[in-house]
């Protein structure tokens, strides 16, 4: 009997969000810098007679068909035949925390398949895949540094982006992604090339102006859904990182360390669930 193969599956922040307004469709035009970061769930495939999914810890992740990763499975089985599959998903990401767990383990699932099976799925023919699945879900086919647009499915992978010391602070709480949007204030007219100047500071490495550079025009929403939220920055700032920011749709935040030994002291001074991590290189 052959033994499950495991894929790690990255979580995310985003450096910078930009809402450029309401599509027909009902979804938002972003534009976003989204980057990997040492914080994974795990999920394990391996034949069997019938399809099951088990989650463990129970609870942390929607069970059934709504589950991200068998809604992976049943797009993956529209081009590809795939035999029954246990899957088994270890979740360490928070969920509903703008950290992209349910998109991550997706596109675990793909590319679990992919290797167990031979598939010889292409990048691009993940990203398409991955794109029908969720906004962000196509970033994590190649799970490197990218500029993403449209609804977050298109993604430009950056060349030249630092390894960067974070740290995330979860304050244990949901956000609903739908009711963020529509919280949030779209009177501020756009401007999509800020978005590739905050491209080339990323280039430059240096962590301290890259925390100064932040954006994410959903968190003022995030906080008028839960002013709770609101005091997670400044306990970010009051530990000493460069930079506090909001990731995705939240409830999630993270602060950019100029150093290993700062973000460890920030880590220390902060309460709630605190993840040290750094982000993935290209």
């Amino acid at each position: 009997m052959s033994r499950p193969l495991r894929i790690d599956c990255p979580a995310k922040v985003n450096l910078y969000l930009d809402v450029l307004g309401k599509r027909p469709d009902g979804y938002h035009d972003l534009v976003t810098v989204m980057v990997p970061i040492t914080l994974f769930d795990t999920i394990a495939v391996e034949p069997a007679r019938r399809d099951s999914l088990e989650i463990e810890p129970a609870g942390t992740a929607p069970p059934g068909s709504a589950n991200s990763v068998l809604r992976a499975l049943r797009a993956l089985r529209r081009s590809r035949r795939i035999p029954p599959l246990r899957i088994r998903l270890t979740k360490r990401i928070p969920s509903a925390a703008g950290l992209g767990g349910a998109s991550t383990d997706a596109a675990g699932l793909i590319r679990a398949a992919d290797r167990r099976f031979s598939l010889g799925l292409g990048v691009l023919e993940m990203e398409s895949i991955l794109g029908s699945i969720g906004s962000d879900t196509a970033f994590f086919a190649r799970g490197t540094a990218a500029l993403c647009t449209g609804r977050g499915e298109r993604v430009h992978p950056l060349a030249r982006a630092p390894v960067l010391e974070m740290v995330v602070a979860w304050p244990g709480t949901e956000n609903p992604t739908g009711e963020i949007f529509r919280r949030f204030n779209d009177s501020l007219t756009p401007d999509p090339s800020k978005a590739l100047d905050f491209v080339r500071v990323l280039a430059g490495g240096d962590p301290g102006r890259i925390g100064r550079s932040l954006v994410n025009r959903l968190e003022p929403a995030a906080i008028l859904w839960d002013s709770r939220l609101k005091r997670v920055p400044g306990a970010i700032r009051a530990a000493g990182l460069a930079g506090a920011r909001m990731t995705g749709s939240g409830s999630a935040f993270y602060g950019v360390g100029t150093s290993r030994a700062e973000t460890d002291r920030a880590a220390r001074r902060l309460q709630g669930r605190i993840y040290r991590v750094r982000t993935i290189a290209p």
